[in-house]
Formats: C-alpha cells, structure tokens, sequence
C-alpha cells in the first residue's frame, strides 16, 4: 500500500471513532425521555450530531479509495482499530471507565489487527 493509501486509511479510522464520539456527546446533551418527533428533531439540529455526520461522509469517500487501491483482506480486518480508539475515546471525552477486561480486548484487537497489516509482504 502506498503512503497515500495509509493516510487515508488512517483518516477512517479516525473519523469513524470521530462520528460515533460525536453522535454520543450529541445525544448526551439531549434531553431525558425525549421520543418520536422531538427525538429526531433534537438529532436534525444537534451541532455534534451533525459533525458525526459529516465526519462519517468524509469517512466514507476516503474509505472508498482505500478500497480502491488495497486488498480488502487486509484493510477490512485492520479497520477494526475503530473499537480501539471508542474505548479510548470513551474514557478520554465521556468518562467511561473500561474494565481491564474492556482494555485487554482492545488491546488483543490492536494485536490482531497489527498481525494483519505484518502481512503485506
């Protein structure tokens, strides 16, 4: 994979984990037992929502090259480091606290997909 490829495979990583913190603080902030059309109408005009939202657009073009140019037995599986970067994210912006349990998966879930990306030779 080119050097262009990895940054952009990166990007989604990045800007999947982005997305879902996103629409998290979002609904965070929205008020308790709101359903139906108030629901939907908190999540049309969140600000935090909508950035998820176009996070997850962007994440998608840069997904689409990526896939384009790299075999998808090996940028599918790595594409996994997302869960890594929602547990850390969860603890670093919503206050979350992982179990060790939580933070060994994560970790054996990096290892994985570090054994995937070691085989593009």
């Amino acid at each position: 994979m080119s050097g262009l490829n990895w940054l952009l495979f990166a990007l989604t990583v990045v800007l999947d984990v982005f997305g879902q913190t996103a629409f998290k603080l979002g609904l965070d902030r929205m008020e308790d037992g709101v359903s139906g059309p108030a629901f939907w109408r908190g999540v049309a005009t969140s600000p935090w929502v909508l950035g998820g939202f176009a996070g997850y657009c962007v994440e998608a073009v840069s997904w689409m090259y990526v896939l384009g140019h790299a075999p998808l037995s090996i940028v599918g599986p790595m594409a996994a480091l997302s869960y890594v970067g929602a547990v850390l994210t969860g603890r670093l912006f919503l206050g979350e606290r992982p179990r060790a349990r939580r933070w060994l998966g994560a970790g054996l879930v990096t290892l994985g997909a570090g054994l995937v990306g070691a085989s593009l030779g």
